[in-house]
């Protein structure tokens, strides 16, 4: 196993402090994301009782073909994101804690972005033809990837290789 290259000891403290601010905004981004789908949640429900009985906005004869494929989309984006997340978090023996920290930041904000998406395609599915219980099943799904992916500061240090430094 390759060993980290050795992050620079002046201005530690800054570093420190802005991986620090980094994570606080990338945590603050993903409950911010969290929030939208609830977002969706209560859009949805108003909806429904507006348009009772809601059966969508559009004719859309084909729904359970694109049901699938956003199943499958949703299914398959665990690979995808992984793909991503191992590419974007990928070290160069030139980085520095400050390259380090903006790869994490780039890496959760694309992750965070691709967790909503099922919240989205149910959107859609229930905008489209009423489908409101697959929009809270592939809402569920969204909020479980986003919990699942949400920032800990610990893997942050961990991932950075300075684990037991970064303590400032």
């Amino acid at each position: 196993m390759k060993e980290d290259p050795p992050l620079r000891e002046e201005g530690k403290d800054g570093e420190v402090k802005s991986l620090k601010k980094a994570y606080q905004t990338s945590a603050i981004t993903c409950a911010g994301m969290m929030a939208s789908l609830f977002i969706y949640a209560i859009l949805v429900e108003v909806i429904k009782v507006q348009h009772r009985p809601f059966a969508g906005f559009a004719s859309f004869p084909e729904i359970e073909i694109l049901r699938y494929i956003f199943y499958g989309l949703a299914v398959f984006q665990l690979w995808v994101m992984r793909v991503l997340q191992r590419s974007l978090l990928k070290k160069a023996p030139t980085d520095d804690l400050q390259a380090l920290t903006v790869r994490l930041s780039t890496s959760a904000i694309v992750i965070y972005a691709l967790c909503e998406t099922p919240a989205i395609y149910g959107l859609v599915l229930f905008l489209l033809a009423g489908l409101y219980k697959d929009f809270y099943i592939l809402l569920a799904y969204s909020l479980g990837l986003l919990l699942f992916h949400f920032p800990r500061y610990s893997r942050w240090e961990e991932w950075i290789g300075e684990g037991t430094r970064l303590t400032g």
